[in-house]
């Protein structure tokens, strides 16, 4: 009988649990002034280039949520800065994930794969790693950003 309810409660978990992709995701650019101080005073831009020079912090956010009220979400937040034509500076420390509920953390990874500091565009990949817990079965998933950083404008690419 304890094998039959454990085949059981994992059909269930098999069946409601939401391991796919973000139910939502938004992707949003806020320039950076002098004014503001901090960060944006590490870079100055340079009016060289092509296009409008300054520093940036995009907010990448994906998240999703279950029948059970337990929720997740992913959070990139890179800066930025660019001469108007490359960039020239790039943190992308701020990246972090929360959870409730049925769902757990299992960490977050950010990996450089195109592009360069001195070149028009630098591209990250970046990862959250979670997991679903319900009725002793565990499953996960990982939910996956890409993204690419222009030196002007304050551009950015999926």
């Amino acid at each position: 009988m304890k094998t039959r309810n454990l085949i059981g409660a994992a059909l269930v978990a098999l069946t409601l649990a939401t391991t796919g992709s973000a139910t939502a995701a938004t992707v949003t650019v806020v320039p950076l002034v002098r004014e503001q101080g901090g960060l944006a005073d590490r870079e100055p831009p340079i009016d060289d280039g092509g296009g409008y020079p300054g520093c940036w912090r995009a907010f990448v956010e994906a998240w999703g949520s279950h029948w059970s009220s337990s929720t997740w979400s992913h959070h990139f937040n890179p800066y930025w800065c660019g001469n108007g034509s490359v960039v020239t500076y790039a943190d992308t420390s701020w990246h972090y994930q929360a959870t409730s509920g049925l769902y757990g953390p299992n960490g977050v990874s950010r990996w450089h794969i195109g592009g360069c500091i001195g070149c028009p565009s630098i591209r990250f990949q970046a990862q959250a790693r979670f997991s679903f817990n319900l009725a002793g079965w565990t499953s996960h998933f990982n939910d996956d950003r890409y993204i690419t950083l222009y030196g002007s404008n304050g551009r950015i690419g999926g």
